[in-house]
Protein backbone atom coordinates (compact mmCIF):
# COMPACT_ATOMS: atom_id res chain seq x y z
CA UNK A 1 0.00 0.00 0.00
CA UNK A 2 2.42 2.47 0.77
CA UNK A 3 4.04 2.16 -2.89
CA UNK A 4 0.07 2.72 -4.20
CA UNK A 5 0.06 5.77 -1.49
CA UNK A 6 3.61 7.20 -2.60
CA UNK A 7 2.30 6.63 -6.68
CA UNK A 8 -1.29 8.56 -5.78
CA UNK A 9 0.58 11.15 -3.64
CA UNK A 10 3.01 11.52 -6.61
CA UNK A 11 0.31 11.72 -9.31
CA UNK A 12 -1.66 14.25 -6.91
CA UNK A 13 1.49 16.59 -6.66
CA UNK A 14 2.07 16.79 -10.57
CA UNK A 15 -1.64 17.43 -10.91
CA UNK A 16 -0.95 20.49 -8.72
CA UNK A 17 1.57 21.74 -9.96
CA UNK A 18 -0.19 21.85 -13.57
CA UNK A 19 -2.76 23.07 -12.27
CA UNK A 20 -0.93 25.97 -10.83
CA UNK A 21 0.92 26.44 -13.47
CA UNK A 22 -2.30 27.01 -15.75
CA UNK A 23 -3.94 29.03 -13.48
CA UNK A 24 -0.72 31.69 -13.29
CA UNK A 25 -1.62 35.73 -12.87
CA UNK A 26 0.14 36.68 -15.81
CA UNK A 27 -2.00 35.99 -18.77
CA UNK A 28 -0.67 33.59 -21.62
CA UNK A 29 1.21 35.20 -24.84
CA UNK A 30 -1.36 34.98 -27.76
CA UNK A 31 0.21 31.91 -30.18
CA UNK A 32 -3.01 32.35 -32.16
CA UNK A 33 -2.31 32.37 -35.62
CA UNK A 34 -4.29 35.45 -38.08
CA UNK A 35 -7.38 33.57 -39.79
CA UNK A 36 -6.25 33.25 -43.56
CA UNK A 37 -8.43 33.03 -46.98
CA UNK A 38 -8.23 32.22 -50.44
CA UNK A 39 -11.28 33.89 -52.51
CA UNK A 40 -11.24 33.82 -56.30
CA UNK A 41 -11.88 37.08 -57.99
CA UNK A 42 -15.78 37.55 -58.79
CA UNK A 43 -17.25 37.14 -61.44
CA UNK A 44 -18.03 40.72 -62.21
CA UNK A 45 -15.14 42.63 -61.24
CA UNK A 46 -14.84 46.02 -62.02
CA UNK A 47 -11.57 46.37 -64.53
CA UNK A 48 -9.40 48.62 -64.60
CA UNK A 49 -9.78 51.94 -66.62
CA UNK A 50 -8.22 52.37 -69.86
CA UNK A 51 -4.59 52.49 -70.08
CA UNK A 52 -2.43 53.64 -72.57
CA UNK A 53 0.88 51.91 -73.68
CA UNK A 54 1.80 55.37 -75.47
CA UNK A 55 0.09 58.21 -77.02
CA UNK A 56 -1.08 56.11 -80.27
CA UNK A 57 -2.60 53.34 -77.96
CA UNK A 58 -5.14 52.81 -75.81
CA UNK A 59 -6.59 49.77 -73.72
CA UNK A 60 -10.60 49.19 -72.84
CA UNK A 61 -11.48 46.46 -70.28
CA UNK A 62 -14.52 44.60 -71.24
CA UNK A 63 -16.56 42.22 -68.86
CA UNK A 64 -19.82 41.13 -67.84
CA UNK A 65 -21.71 43.62 -69.62
CA UNK A 66 -19.51 46.62 -69.69
CA UNK A 67 -17.37 48.67 -71.52
CA UNK A 68 -14.81 50.08 -69.38
CA UNK A 69 -14.59 53.06 -70.06
CA UNK A 70 -17.62 53.13 -72.06
CA UNK A 71 -16.39 56.68 -73.81
CA UNK A 72 -13.19 57.39 -74.69
CA UNK A 73 -11.50 60.60 -76.84
CA UNK A 74 -8.55 59.56 -78.72
CA UNK A 75 -6.67 61.03 -81.88
CA UNK A 76 -6.38 59.84 -85.09
CA UNK A 77 -3.99 57.36 -85.32
CA UNK A 78 -4.79 55.65 -82.34
CA UNK A 79 -4.83 51.77 -81.90
CA UNK A 80 -7.45 50.60 -79.26
CA UNK A 81 -7.34 47.23 -77.86
CA UNK A 82 -10.88 45.96 -76.38
CA UNK A 83 -9.35 42.97 -74.06
CA UNK A 84 -12.12 40.74 -72.92
CA UNK A 85 -11.45 40.42 -69.10
CA UNK A 86 -14.75 38.59 -68.12
CA UNK A 87 -16.27 34.95 -67.94
CA UNK A 88 -18.35 35.10 -71.21
CA UNK A 89 -17.73 35.46 -74.51
CA UNK A 90 -18.01 38.84 -75.68
CA UNK A 91 -17.81 40.96 -79.14
CA UNK A 92 -17.47 44.58 -80.38
CA UNK A 93 -19.43 46.31 -83.67
CA UNK A 94 -19.61 49.96 -84.71
CA UNK A 95 -23.08 51.20 -85.67
CA UNK A 96 -21.33 52.33 -88.87
CA UNK A 97 -20.07 48.76 -89.59
CA UNK A 98 -16.21 50.67 -89.73
CA UNK A 99 -15.09 47.77 -87.40
CA UNK A 100 -16.81 44.22 -86.53
CA UNK A 101 -14.80 42.01 -83.91
CA UNK A 102 -15.59 37.72 -83.41
CA UNK A 103 -16.83 36.71 -80.81
CA UNK A 104 -13.54 37.27 -77.86
CA UNK A 105 -13.20 34.40 -75.51
CA UNK A 106 -12.20 35.63 -72.05
CA UNK A 107 -8.35 36.93 -72.61
CA UNK A 108 -8.45 37.67 -76.04
CA UNK A 109 -8.19 40.99 -77.42
CA UNK A 110 -9.59 43.07 -80.21
CA UNK A 111 -7.71 45.95 -82.13
CA UNK A 112 -8.41 48.30 -84.57
CA UNK A 113 -6.98 51.69 -85.42
CA UNK A 114 -8.53 54.96 -86.04
CA UNK A 115 -7.82 56.94 -89.25
CA UNK A 116 -10.86 59.21 -89.63
CA UNK A 117 -12.34 61.95 -86.67
CA UNK A 118 -15.38 60.97 -85.89
CA UNK A 119 -17.99 59.41 -83.43
CA UNK A 120 -18.13 55.54 -83.39
CA UNK A 121 -20.27 54.29 -81.38
CA UNK A 122 -20.17 50.62 -80.78
CA UNK A 123 -21.52 47.70 -78.90
CA UNK A 124 -21.64 43.99 -78.02
CA UNK A 125 -24.21 41.81 -80.07
CA UNK A 126 -24.75 39.36 -77.15
CA UNK A 127 -25.40 42.14 -74.65
CA UNK A 128 -26.29 45.11 -76.29
CA UNK A 129 -29.97 44.66 -74.35
CA UNK A 130 -28.07 44.69 -71.19
CA UNK A 131 -26.25 47.82 -71.82
CA UNK A 132 -23.06 47.09 -73.33
CA UNK A 133 -22.51 50.15 -75.80
CA UNK A 134 -19.49 52.35 -75.68
CA UNK A 135 -18.01 54.82 -78.04
CA UNK A 136 -15.01 56.20 -79.19
CA UNK A 137 -14.94 59.72 -80.35
CA UNK A 138 -12.02 60.57 -82.81
CA UNK A 139 -10.71 63.82 -83.31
Amino acid sequence: MIRSGSTLLAVAVVAGLVASACASAAPAANTARPTQSVSAAPVTATPASATSTDDKTVVVQLGEHFFDPSSITVRVGTTVIWRNNGQQTHDIHARDGSFDSPLLNPGNTFTFTFTKPGLYPYYCIPHEGDGMIGQVEVR
